[in-house]
This record gives structure tokens, sequence and C-alpha cells, in this order.
């Protein structure tokens, strides 16, 4: 095997599927602070609901446009997908590299190319202030940026395209000898669904930017309303990828949980097949749920029917989940580290989310909060907060195989309990602004509803310090932070089973594998041979 090259050159360069994964944590976490400072100014204009603060209205505009594109597009998929699924899944299935080191490299640097897009959409004429959702008529006709928005759009597309066609084939094609199916780490069977997804979905949204694009600088009329068009139909077909796109950040955050409770419970996870069969059934039943964004936007009854069912539906498999999570824990030898309370911390705050989840399927009640704060609540507590706070539990769980160096735990879980706390209130008082009927996106709301924001204003300051502080322990932690054993938490799983960090060539030789990642109490007889 030959030896890892080095130099800032090597870096720009490289194929290796760990140092890629790397370049995209650390640009993933770049666009993670940006969203936490737009949300701190945001907030701040909140502490005055009547009169200006910091910004005025349209900067305000253009601040949340940011915000939501940053903590979507550019932290949480690229985290999951880029990250986690760029360092771990060769390790996990026992492969020397992704199946196309070249396309992996490539799809890193579409999405560096895409964050500079949207860097210049913020200096050049013309402002970014349609909302990550570029819903016409306003992209069409106000003064947003919408060339940018698209060009920013395409390159992330032609990345996650990238990236779904390689992984998928790394993980059908190179698991090691013995690494059946069935022996996955449920981390690798979140992201294969979260990249079938991209792979689906991602095409049709790339489909209706670029209409969208004709319809402003060419003067055709897809979605022009005065020319014939259908401005529904753009929401159709944004739809179509962009709420199953939440579920290519739920997905691996699944998987995920689940590797962090097995190791720290010392047990193995509870119904395995019922999980991987539940990540499937996402996969799938994620496509049949996007009208239920389309309720008040005049589509035919029968269909917000069908579409508030499969929205129902979905709740099954996600249920299926959280029970197998809680299940693993009973009778367990539990350790409160901070990965495991990052986890237990996703669970609390997914189940608030995903309770109000089921409230928004209902169309009765979704035409009375739809567009409200409420959607902005059950948003953050079901994927926004809650994978922010479960994607920095699996950094922290794997920070010893990347870096070689363990991380402070005492600041770690400082750090967590004062997120978890502003977490669990900031974002409450904005159910019942929202069952009052508040617009989200305001500006400025009627004075009588201060109180309620000025509770959500300080807690949020408060979680924003958590991620703070947890991001000082991570950079720390990498530049300074005692040396860590190969397998510091005793796991099962593949990855835990070579040197930390792994060698270039991650196995001298192709492992056997003889057993899943979840076998504890077991006899102590090796996972795989010839590693």
């Amino acid at each position: 095997m030959s030896k890892e090259p080095t130099g800032f050159k090597s870096w720009l360069l490289t194929t290796d599927h760990k140092r890629i994964g790397i370049m995209y944590l650390v640009t993933a976490m770049v666009f993670f602070v940006v969203g936490l400072l737009l949300a701190f100014i945001m907030r701040t204009e909140q502490l005055d609901i009547t009169k200006k603060v910091i910004i005025d209205a349209d900067l305000y505009n253009t601040a949340f446009t940011i915000h939501g594109a940053a903590m979507i597009l550019f932290w949480g998929i690229p985290v999951l997908t880029g990250f986690f699924a760029n360092y771990l899944i060769p390790l996990m299935i026992g492969a020397h590299d992704v199946a196309f080191p070249r396309l992996n490299a490539l799809s890193f640097w579409l999405y560096v190319m895409a964050g500079l897009v949207a860097v210049m959409a913020l200096i050049l004429p013309g402002r970014l202030d349609t909302g990550w959702t570029g819903y016409p008529p306003y992209s069409l006709t106000g003064p947003a940026n919408t060339a940018f928005y698209v060009f920013a759009v395409h390159l992330l597309g032609a990345s996650s395209i990238a990236g779904a066609v390689n992984f998928i084939t790394t993980i059908i094609t190179l698991r090691a000898p013995g690494m059946t199916w069935g022996r996955l780490n449920l981390t690798v069977w979140g992201i294969f669904g979260a990249f079938i997804i991209q792979l689906v979905g991602v095409p049709v949204l790339a489909a209706a930017v670029t209409l969208l694009l004709f319809d402003k600088y060419l003067g055709t009329s897809f979605y022009n309303a005065f020319k014939g068009g259908s401005p529904v139909l753009y929401e159709h077909l944004f739809w179509f990828y962009a709420h199953p796109a939440v579920y290519v950040v739920a997905l691996p955050t699944f998987g995920i949980v689940s590797d962090i409770i097995s190791t720290f419970s010392r047990k193995k996870i509870y119904g395995y097949t019922s999980m991987a069969i539940a990540i499937m059934i996402i996969t799938v039943v994620g496509f049949e749920t996007w009208v239920h964004h389309l309720y008040v936007a005049g589509t035919l009854n029968w269909s917000r029917v069908v579409f508030m069912w499969g929205t129902i539906a979905i709740g099954v498999p996600t249920g299926i989940k959280t029970y197998n999570w809680v299940a693993t824990l009973h009778k367990g030898s539990i350790t409160l580290n901070t990965p495991m309370l990052h986890a237990l911390g996703f669970i609390s705050l997914f189940t608030i989310g995903g309770v109000t989840g089921i409230a928004n399927g209902l169309l009765g009640f979704d035409i009375n909060v739809h567009d409200t704060h409420w959607v902005v609540a059950h948003f953050h507590y079901v994927l926004a907060i809650s994978m922010s706070m479960l994607a920095i539990g699996g950094i922290y769980y794997w920070f010893p195989k990347f870096t070689g160096k363990m991380f402070n735990d005492k600041l770690g879980k400082t750090a967590f309990w004062i997120t978890i706390i502003g977490a669990m209130i900031a974002f409450l008082p904005q159910f019942f602004l929202g069952y009052d009927g508040i617009p989200r996106r305001y500006w400025k709301l009627p004075a009588k509803y201060q109180p309620e924001m000025t509770i959500a204003v300080i807690f949020s300051y408060i979680t924003i310090l958590g991620f703070v502080l947890t991001i000082f322990n991570l950079v720390r932690s990498a530049i300074s932070g005692p040396k860590a054993p190969a397998n510091p938490w005793n796991s099962k799983s593949l990855e835990w089973q070579i040197p930390s960090p792994p060698p270039f060539y991650n196995f001298e030789h192709l492992p056997t594998i003889t057993e899943g990642p979840y076998e504890y109490g077991k006899p102590a007889e090796a996972a795989v041979k010839g590693h």
C-alpha cells in the first residue's frame, strides 16, 4: 500500500475519502457558524417587535433566507451525507475507499463552489431574499437575484447526485467478505436511504429551478400566472424533493443515534431488522407526503386526503425506531458521556417535533396553522435543532477516530446541558403564536406578543451559547486534546477495530466479517479477521 501524501497541496488534490470527509466537516461547520450568527441577529431584532433594533425588513428577509439555506443546504445535508458518509462508510463496510474516488472529490468541490455562489449573491447587486424555497411570483417579479439562487441549487444538486451514485455503488459492491446486508451498521442503512432520495428527488428540483430561471430571464411562462403559468406547479416540483429532503437529514441521524445508543448501553440494538426496514419504508413513503405543504394552495380535495394519510402513515416507521431506541436502553449498562447525552437529547427534541408533525399532517388542523409560527416551532424541534444536536453527538462519538485525540468530556457535557435547556424552550412560545394564526417570516408582530417573543429570544441566546461552546471544545480538542486509544468506547463496530486515525489504506488486508456491529454481551470473539 502507498503512503499517505502530505502538504497543503495534497489536501486540495486528495481523493482519499477520509480527507474529503474532514473537508466536508470543516466547510459545513463554517456555514453552521454563519447560520448561528444570522439566527442571533434575527432573534435580537425580535427583542422589540414594534420597531427596528438592528436590521430593517429587507435585510431581515435576506437574513432568514441565508439562515435557512445555510442550515439546511450547507450544514445539515453536507455534514450527514458529506462528512459522515465519506469518513465512515468505507470503514464500516470494510473497503479501502469509495467506488469512484475522483467523482467523490468532484462532489466536494461542487459543494464548495455552491457556497461561494451563495456568498457572492450577498455582495453583488440584487438581494437574495426569497427564502430558501425561491417561490414565485416574488422570485420572478421582485428584485431577488434569482440567477444566483438557481446556480447555487444546480451546483448543490450536481454534488448530491455525484455523491448518491458514488455511495450507493460503494455500499452495494464494495462490502467486505461476510458483510451481509444484515450486518451493516444502521448508520450505513440511513445514509443508503438518504442517497436514494437524493438520486430520485434532486433532478426534479433541478428541473423546477431551471424553469424558474427561464421564466425570469427568457420570458417563458411556466410559473407566471399573468402569462397563463401556474405558481402552484413550482410548489409541487419543489416539495416533491424538498419534503423528502427532510429524510435526507433524518435517516442518517436515525442510524447515528442507533450506533451511539447501542455502544453506550452495551446492548444489541433492539429490533435491528425492523429498524432497517423502517428506514427503507421512510425512503419510499417520503415521496408520498409532499402535498401536505400545499393544503391551502388549491389542490384537489381527494389529493389532500390521500396525502394526509401518507403523512400520517410515515409516522409508523418513525415510531418503530423511537420505540426500539427506548427498548435498547432498557436494562442497559448505560454510560452518560457526551455522545450519549446528545443522542438522548435528540430523541427528546425529535419526539416533540414528531408529535406536532402528526398534527401538521391532519388536513383540518394544518389549514389553520399553515405558514404560521407553529410550523417554525415544529420544524426546529423535529429537524433543525434536533439534527444539529445529534450531528454534534456523532462528531463527538467518532472524534477519536478521525482526529486520534480525545475531547474534553466535562466541557462537552456542560455545553450539552446549556444547549438542551435553551432548545427545549426557545421555540415553545411559537406554537402558541402559530395557534393564534401569526404568520411566520414577518419582520414585526403585534405588540401583545412581546412577552412570548422575549422568552423565545432569551432561550435562543442560551441555545446559541451552547453550540458556540461545543465548537470551541471541538476545535481546541482537535488541536491539543490528549491522544486517543484505538477503540476508546470498546465498540464492536468495524471502524473501531483499526488504529485511530485510520491508515491511508484503511485495511492492510480486506477483513472477513463474522458478526454484526451490535453483538454486545457475547464472549470476546473478534468480529473481523485479517484486518
